[in-house]
């Protein structure tokens, strides 16, 4: 994954803040298939917040380790591994530059 890379939320998706986490809900054919609800917590759901489709994936791992206590290395795997996982479920895309 090149860090470079810029990522947006899929648009057909519903998001609700509950404490520190977020409940993602595809609005989709299958909108009433629980598998489809995806639960973030807090960092994840700060990382979802950051992929507004400007920024990079190497600014948000900066925005993680200021905002936690993370190293970059760990926030990188961390975030790499959300992405793929986002992906694949179609709740992410990758910005054409």
């Amino acid at each position: 994954m090149v860090s470079e890379t810029v990522y947006r939320t899929a648009s057909d998706v519903v998001v609700r803040r509950i404490g520190d986490e977020s409940v993602v809900v595809p609005v989709r054919s299958h909108v009433g298939d629980l598998d489809s609800l995806f639960t973030l917590n807090e960092v994840a759901s700060r990382v979802w917040e950051l992929l507004d489709g400007r920024r990079s994936l190497d600014a948000i791992i900066e925005t993680l380790c200021e905002e936690f206590d993370v190293t970059a290395e760990v926030a990188a795997k961390d975030v790499e591994d959300l992405i793929r996982t986002l992906e694949e479920a179609h709740l992410v895309q990758a910005v054409e530059g």
